[in-house]
């Protein structure tokens, strides 16, 4: 039975699909959704739109932003939830790390029952050198693991 389901979220149109499909699914067991998206920081691999000021304050007020810019990623997919599925318990978390990880680790935690991701399509020259994170996820997972295109 489910009754615990964890939607990864990264704000794209392809974690929009993810956390639709988590939220069916939910309604049609009347499970509790999780919300999850996961903070890369810079030194993982994102860069910055803008550029960075290393002056000391500057690294301080990008951090604060970064955050912000996954809060406002959170809020909106728990909006959406609740404005679509009002019925159902929906819940959000935040962690900084791996997001294939940090994925992971959540589901172990949380006792998820599943656990739903978008496909990003990153390419095959890409996949095939460092792996998809919900290629990750499927295979390091402790419960079933739904991608959605």
């Amino acid at each position: 039975m489910i009754k615990n389901i964890v939607v990864a979220i990264d704000g794209s149109e392809n974690s929009d699909r993810a956390l639709d499909f988590a939220l069916d699914l939910a309604d049609k067991y009347s499970a509790a959704v999780t919300v999850f998206n996961v903070s890369e920081s810079p030194a993982m691999g994102v860069v910055p739109q803008q550029p960075m000021d290393y002056s000391g304050s500057g690294m301080v007020v990008f951090s604060k932003d970064f955050g912000k810019l996954h809060d406002e990623i959170l809020n909106k997919a728990v909006a959406h939830a609740k404005a679509l599925k009002p019925n159902l318990a929906v819940s959000s978390k935040l962690r900084e790390g791996d997001p294939a990880s940090e994925i992971v680790a959540a589901a172990k935690e949380g006792g998820f029952d599943v656990v739903v991701v978008g496909h990003k399509g990153a390419g095959r020259v890409k996949e095939m050198f460092l792996g998809s994170v919900s290629e990750k996820v499927v295979h390091l997972a402790p419960c079933p693991v739904v991608i959605v295109r």
